[in-house]
């Protein structure tokens, strides 16, 4: 595993004021620079089964595949946390079907998935469904993720404005799972870290019930103590109705590891 930055991590998961159990799932793993975050769907406790299958399958790929960078490699054969996110979240889509089609009870169940890769001074992010990432940097805060939606389609056409689309039926309508095709398109993009930048991986629990601006005012009033932050969001979330599961993991850069000219050639 190459030099990382140092990253402060805290999270919370809820299970909110309606649902009978929690199906959202996280993973955190500080010394390989990682976070994991899921939301499950599906019938019965299905939904609960593929979002923990998924953070766990994926973690474990991650850790293995973070491993093998020690390993001696050529510059063309290097391995890219792009490539290992594709890769573990491949590996659990094809894991999740498989489990789907061994018990009717779990027959449709899938899962939104989004990850957070520390590399270097980067961090990678890949996601799938309408789990979010978020990132406030001097006090602005940023969705730096795409939602995989049908609502998103109908904002991104211009058929619905950012206003009515808070208040839309169809907001949870999702055009992308991990565990309902043979195939997933995960989307991966890559993110220069700053100093002092605060992350936020969330659950739509959580944006569903606290609009961009809330959820900008309680990171810059309590960023200072990240366990505060993510305790006051669901909070608050529960606060304004806690209609689905919410889940919050957020992590600061408190120091950055900047690669030399060799280590960008090598892990390029």
């Amino acid at each position: 595993m190459p030099a990382q930055s140092v990253l402060e991590y805290a999270s919370h998961t809820d299970i909110g004021l309606v649902r009978s159990h929690n199906e959202d799932a996280i993973v955190i793993c500080p010394e390989a620079g990682f976070a994991v975050l899921a939301d499950g769907m599906g019938g019965y406790n299905a939904g609960e089964i593929a979002s923990q299958m998924s953070v766990d399958l994926i973690s474990e790929r991650l850790k293995n595949q973070q491993a093998n960078t020690w390993l001696p490699r050529l510059p063309w054969q290097a391995s890219s946390p792009e490539r290992w996110i594709n890769e573990a979240v491949t590996f659990a889509n094809q894991k999740i079907l498989e489990k789907a089609s061994e018990n009717p009870d779990n027959t449709g169940m899938g899962t939104t998935i989004v990850v957070a890769v520390s590399y270097y001074d980067r961090l990678i992010i890949g996601h799938v469904g309408d789990s979010r990432a978020y990132r406030l940097r001097e006090q602005r805060l940023e969705q730096i993720t795409h939602d995989h939606s049908v609502l998103q389609s109908q904002i991104d056409a211009g058929l619905i404005s950012l206003a009515d689309a808070q208040f839309s039926p169809i907001k949870n309508l999702i055009t992308r799972a991990v565990g309902s095709h043979e195939e997933v398109e995960v989307e991966v993009r890559e993110h220069q870290m700053q100093e002092g930048d605060i992350y936020m991986l969330c659950s739509d629990g959580l944006t569903d019930m606290l609009d961009q601006l809330q959820l900008q005012q309680v990171l810059r009033e309590l960023g200072h103590d990240l366990q505060m932050c993510c305790d006051t969001l669901i909070y608050l979330a529960n606060r304004h109705g806690g209609l689905d599961n919410i889940s919050v993991v957020l992590f600061r850069v408190n120091q950055l590891h900047e690669r030399s000219l060799m280590e960008y050639i090598f892990a390029s």
